[in-house]
């Protein structure tokens, strides 16, 4: 084997790198990226204004499907809020805030509900570097309740969407 042939860059198999013998001379020097020219072609004007208002035809008529659908009575339309937190105070302090939302406005309240915890473990050693045996547990528990608004009015919805629920739980709103 020559000097010559040793000198040359072993391209590694299914790569996609050029060896700087088989790039372009003019993007040795520089750091400019190789791009090819890409061709731009123009349709027809009349062609995508005839696309254009074939889209809004079809959102029309899926409008006009969507209104016509049987909507529920607003006696029969019950509001789910569920609600996560690590906190129990915090959590049935919101529960208690929804219930006097709810009484003041005329709805009924089902729940709350107490929805299964969860619990997860996390297992840390205690040493930095050795000693296995010696390991701490944390553990971080997730509370869950339910809480169903019946008997909705314009009120109770508008009063529910100005509540803000303390820091530190994650509320989720709806309509079953």
């Amino acid at each position: 084997m020559t000097l010559a042939s040793s000198k040359t860059a072993v391209r590694a198999p299914f790569s996609g790198a050029r060896s700087v013998a088989a790039r372009p001379t003019s993007l040795r020097s520089s750091n400019a990226v190789f791009r090819p020219q890409q061709r731009i072609t123009f349709a027809p004007v009349a062609a995508v204004t005839a696309e254009i208002t074939e889209f809004e035809e079809m959102a029309v008529e899926q409008e006009q499907d969507a209104s016509s659908s049987a909507a529920v009575p607003a006696g029969q339309a019950k509001l789910r809020v569920r609600m996560r937190g690590y906190d129990i105070g915090i959590l049935a302090k919101a529960c208690e805030q929804i219930k006097v939302i709810a009484g003041m406005t005329g709805a009924k309240i089902a729940g709350p509900v107490m929805l299964p915890t969860k619990k997860r473990v996390y297992c840390v050693l205690r040493s930095p570097h050795v000693n296995k045996d010696a390991r701490e547990h944390f553990e971080i528990r997730i509370h869950n309740r339910l809480i169903d608004v019946g008997n909705l009015s314009a009120q109770t919805v508008q009063a529910l969407m100005e509540w803000v629920p303390p820091s530190g739980l994650e509320v989720e709103t709806s309509i079953v």
